[in-house]
Order: structure tokens, then C-alpha cells, then sequence
């Protein structure tokens, strides 16, 4: 007569070194000590983060205004890869590919942290939202208007964005208020102004933070932007106008339109809704010509 079957002996479960240092501090240090925790990530977020320059952000306040992250654009989960397709409304789908390649080409500058200075992103860092959710409780990152709205992006390492990610947390109300501090106050064009103005009245406020615990601006990182991205982001915007506007009035598409899911998915789209985003990337566009001009 046979035994009983011996159950099958494991080995202990691996440990991931690349989410060590987020786990110890989310799980270990904070419950330890949470004034040490609270201090070393406002460390870590100052001396690792990179920010948009706001003399840049004066000009192009929002980067991609015809774009929309969608996490199922990709194809996962047996579905079909639809990423740059337009949605119902014309914006291009994305996955956050867009708007981490907005910065992969530019040089740091950093006045306190040599392995960052004259260097540019690789491997490991993150394009993080500092708002996440919108003032009705929506995705930041599935709405144009802060998708791409540069006080809502900072680069990170890996391990040091995972804790902006939790709703509410110390890390996530440093960031922002990081982000107000730095761009709340740029001076910006008249017509650039609403747009802005816009995007900052989707975010919700952020919490009462001690201001001598928030940095000053000259101890951060930025990247340094050379003027001719300016006119490239402006020729895109301006094409999926055109795009738009052929769909608006019943006309064939002549050419690419940024990408080849987008120039074949764009008859789809209703031609009032594209008459809306049209107007509203026309408008914008000459906003950010008139800001570039200005700024010579």
C-alpha cells in the first residue's frame, strides 16, 4: 500500500534586489523610525529627482496636449496593440512611452550630484506623476490637460518613485509641493495663461507643507533643454491639428500623421470631437509660438 504523497519542498522565497531599498523604506524604516524615514526620502527625492526647467516650462507649459496615457493600448491580456491609435475624442493613446522619451537626449544639471551633471537618463528612472488622481478623482495621466503638464513630472529612480505612487503619502505631498514651489509663480505669456491655469485647476491643492522643509530651487536637478525641442514639440502639435482638421471636414488624409495607427485610425474618430481637440491644439500652439517669440 502506498504512503501518502510527500508534499513538494520549496526554498525560500527570492528576494528582489531592485525593490529592496522601496520596501525597506515603506515597510521597515517608516514603521521604525518615521522622522529618520521622512528625512532621508525628502534626501533622496532633492538629490535624485529631475525636474523641467520652469524657464522652459514658461514656454511649453504642457508638452503633448493631444496625448492620453491608456494601459490597454499595448495589446496586454491577448488584447491587440493599438498604442499611438486614437481614442473616441482624437488624442493619441500611449502607455507613458511618449512622455518618458520626451527627455531621454537631454543633459542633466546638477550642482551637488557629480554622477548626475552633464549626463543624461538611462536605465532605471521613471517619468512619475506628483498628482496622480485629478480634483474629481480621475487619472492624471488618462487627462491631457496634466498628462504632460511639466510641475506633474519628475524623473526618479525606480525605488524612490514607487513611494510618490501611494495616495496621500509623505513622499507623494513632498513632490508636489516641490512642484508648486517651482512653478506656481513663472510669469507666463497672457495667452498661455489660461492653459496653464487649466491643468493647475485639475490638480488638487497640496496639503500644508512646512516651507522651510521645502527646498530651494537652485539645489535641484533640471535638465538642460536645447531651444530647437521647442519647434519640434510645436510642429507635432500643429500636425495632428491638421490631421484633425481634415476628419472635422470630411476630407482624406493626405500623409502621416505622427504615427501610422494614428493616421489610420483617425477617420474613426467623430468629426465633432475632432473640431474640439482641433480648435483647442490650434490655440494652443499659437500661444506657445507667441511665448517663443517673446523669449527670442
Amino acid at each position: 500500500m502506498r504512503g501518502s504523497p510527500v508534499p513538494e519542498q520549496r526554498g525560500p522565497k527570492a528576494v528582489d534586489g531592485g525593490n529592496a531599498l522601496y520596501h525597506y523604506l515603506q515597510k521597515s524604516l517608516q514603521e521604525e523610525d518615521v522622522w529618520l524615514f521622512q528625512m532621508l526620502v525628502a534626501k533622496l527625492i532633492v538629490g535624485l529627482g529631475i525636474w523641467f526647467p520652469p524657464s522652459a516650462y514658461a514656454v511649453l507649459p504642457v508638452a503633448l496636449p493631444h496625448v492620453v496615457r491608456d494601459p490597454k493600448c499595448r495589446g496586454k491580456e491577448g488584447l491587440r496593440d493599438e498604442w499611438s491609435s486614437p481614442d473616441a475624442l482624437g488624442y493619441v493613446r500611449d502607455d507613458n512611452s511618449l512622455v518618458k522619451g520626451l527627455v531621454k537626449s537631454f543633459p542633466v544639471r546638477s550642482v551637488r550630484f557629480s554622477e548626475y551633471d552633464k549626463r543624461k537618463v538611462g536605465k532605471g528612472f521613471v517619468s512619475a506623476h506628483a498628482w496622480r488622481n485629478t480634483v474629481g478623482g480621475g487619472s492624471a495621466a488618462r487627462l491631457a490637460a496634466t498628462n504632460s503638464f511639466w510641475p506633474n513630472l519628475v524623473w526618479l529612480p525606480s525605488n524612490v518613485a514607487k513611494l510618490t505612487d501611494r495616495e496621500g503619502s509623505f513622499a507623494q505631498t513632498f513632490v508636489q509641493a516641490i512642484a508648486a514651489k517651482v512653478y506656481r509663480g513663472v510669469e507666463l505669456h497672457e495667452r498661455l495663461k489660461p492653459f496653464a491655469e487649466e491643468s493647475w485647476g485639475f490638480l488638487p491643492d497640496v496639503p500644508e507643507f512646512p516651507q522651510q522643509g521645502i527646498p530651494e530651487v537652485g539645489d535641484l536637478n533640471f535638465f538642460e533643454v536645447p531651444s530647437e525641442f521647442f519647434a519640434r514639440r510645436l510642429k507635432a502639435i500643429r500636425t495632428a491639428a491638421e490631421g484633425l482638421r481634415c476628419v472635422e471636414e470630411g476630407r482624406p488624409i493626405d500623409g502621416k500623421v505622427l504615427h501610422t495607427r494614428y493616421t489610420l485610425g483617425l477617420p474613426k474618430v467623430d468629426p465633432t470631437a475632432a473640431k474640439k481637440l482641433r480648435r483647442h491644439l490650434t490655440e494652443y500652439s499659437e500661444a506657445v509660438e507667441l511665448a517663443i517669440h517673446d523669449r527670442g
